[in-house]
């Protein structure tokens, strides 16, 4: 609870600070830091590690951030959270910097759940239609996962829509051991 709402500070503050034309290139650079800082061991351990000195630690961070192209104000956003010991805390800066960026573009995250991948044209007809249902642009993200059997779940916000033959049998047993 603590950590996201310090996370939270820290991307409200640094989406403040951005100009439009900087957002994107932002959002892209907090994710591969924040992939880097959960994937590899060898990183993470860098920048945890006390044998570095911060500014060691801030010029690594720095030639990352450099070839992730981030703008200039993020390069100095990640050298202050590395001086201030936040780093352990950019996976969650980057959710909710991307949230932040999703909101001000009146874009939302969609997680849809299918038994199959999905085809490109029925990836594109589910975009189009969720996008007129919810008045505004979605990035669609597919999980494929075959215990769903069939159908689909899709979840944006707080709202999960169960169409899966999974959901339908589980909502099935419900019904039938209360009796």
């Amino acid at each position: 609870m603590i950590q996201t709402a310090v996370a939270q500070r820290y991307a409200k503050a640094l989406f403040d600070l951005q100009d439009p034309s900087g957002i994107g290139p932002s959002v892209a650079a907090l994710r591969l830091l924040a992939e880097a800082f959960s994937t590899s061991r060898e990183f993470r351990a860098l920048l945890l590690s006390p044998v570095f000195a911060k500014e060691e630690k801030a010029a690594v961070v720095d030639q990352v951030a450099a070839k992730a192209g981030c703008p200039p104000i993020t390069h100095r956003f990640l050298a202050h959270i590395v001086r201030k010991n936040r780093i352990v805390f950019i996976r969650e800066i980057s959710d909710a910097f991307s949230t932040l960026a999703d909101r001000s573009s009146n874009r939302k995250a969609v997680q849809v759940v299918s038994a199959r991948p999905l085809s490109d044209k029925l990836r594109a007809a589910l975009q189009a239609r969720l996008e007129q249902a919810t008045r505004g642009k979605v990035d669609v993200a597919v999980q494929v996962d075959p215990g769903v059997i069939s159908g689909l779940e899709i979840r944006f916000g707080s709202r999960v829509y169960d169409g899966t033959v999974r959901g339908q049998l589980e909502r099935l047993r419900g019904i039938l051991t209360r009796t």
